[in-house]
């Protein structure tokens, strides 16, 4: 405010000048001592000028520092303690053996070599630009700029199946070949009508969010009195990465009064393998578990859904028999 008052108040004095000694000169004078007392007052005007104009300068103080947005965080998350991974954004250069990768924390691309983890099929995901991606950087210290595997976390962001079959109940004590012997004899409208497969899985979403996938929705009554029973289904609620693993969260939630997940239990699995619609996780204890990419969780389990509604329908006809 103090610069701009200055200025105004140097331009308004001008102004005024200008007027009042070249404009507006005064009538008792010849033409020629009029015409030099003009290029006088001119001179006069014109050193005053450079005067106002060099001290509105010394007035206008100094210009605010630029900001070099290059080196602006992307993303305000921080990884987890102990997560060695780092995280960001493919670029434009990304190919079968480098990646460029626009690092969450700001700063100019890093181009790793990934190589050995494409030969290791230690790449998970197509890459593309604009993905974000995690990175294991190589634990050997001369090897800064080399990962040992990459994984696309957007392309992990989807709903991811596998099928289920139920299991007859009370029938845990016997073998699998009685277990398939009696299943055998069974009539085929029992089949039919039971031994429906269901879609178990999970669905990624983002800010870490994850959801279940499994749950049918059959009546009470209908499904104690079922030959067959279901394995529970994981319910998880989170997801993370880190160093390189999925770690999948039951939490506790609540749905429709009943309470989920009494205790938190934390899931760590291994990539084995992540293309295109297909995925493979590999628990603690080694056993691997395919997934196919489900277009949502509804239509990944239209069939079983559509089955339990059956059974529910003859429930109540043979209720208000």
């Amino acid at each position: 405010m103090q610069n701009r008052d200055t200025t105004k108040y140097i331009t308004y004095f001008f102004n005024y000048f200008t007027i009042q000694y070249l404009v507006l000169p005064k009538n008792s004078c010849s033409f020629a001592s009029e015409i030099m007392n003009r290029k006088m007052k001119a001179k006069t005007i014109l050193t005053l000028a450079l005067a106002a104009t060099t001290l509105a300068a010394c007035h206008r103080g100094k210009k605010p520092p630029r900001m070099d947005n290059s080196k602006l965080a992307i993303s305000l998350s921080k990884p987890a303690k102990g997560d060695r991974a780092i995280y960001g954004l493919a670029c434009l250069g990304c190919s079968d053996t480098a990646l460029v990768l626009l690092p969450n924390g700001g700063g100019d691309p890093v181009r790793y070599n990934i190589l050995d983890a494409t030969r290791n099929h230690q790449v998970f995901g197509d890459i593309e630009v604009g993905d974000w991606v995690c990175v294991m950087p190589c634990e050997e210290k001369d090897e800064k700029n080399r990962a040992d595997m990459v994984i696309d976390l957007d392309q992990l962001k989807a709903t991811w199946t596998y099928p289920v079959m139920p299991k007859q109940r009370d029938v845990s004590h016997l073998s699998k070949r009685q277990q398939a012997r009696i299943l055998a004899n069974m009539p085929d409208s029992i089949v039919e009508t039971y031994m429906v497969p269901r879609q178990y899985g999970f669905t990624l979403k983002r800010m870490s969010e994850a959801m279940a996938v499994g749950r049918v929705m059959i009546n009470k009554d209908v499904d104690d009195d079922s030959p067959v029973e279901y394995p529970d289904v994981p319910q998880y609620t989170e997801w993370h990465a880190y160093n390189g693993k999925l770690i999948l969260v039951q939490g506790r939630r609540e749905l429709e009064g009943v309470v989920i997940n009494g205790k938190t239990k934390r899931d760590t699995f291994t990539f084995v393998y992540m293309k295109g619609d297909s995925l493979a996780l590999s628990d603690r204890e080694g056993r691997i578990q395919g997934f196919h990419r489900s277009l949502n969780a509804m239509k990944a389990n239209a069939k079983a859904h559509a089955a339990a509604e059956k059974l529910n329908s003859k429930m109540k006809k043979e209720i208000l028999k």
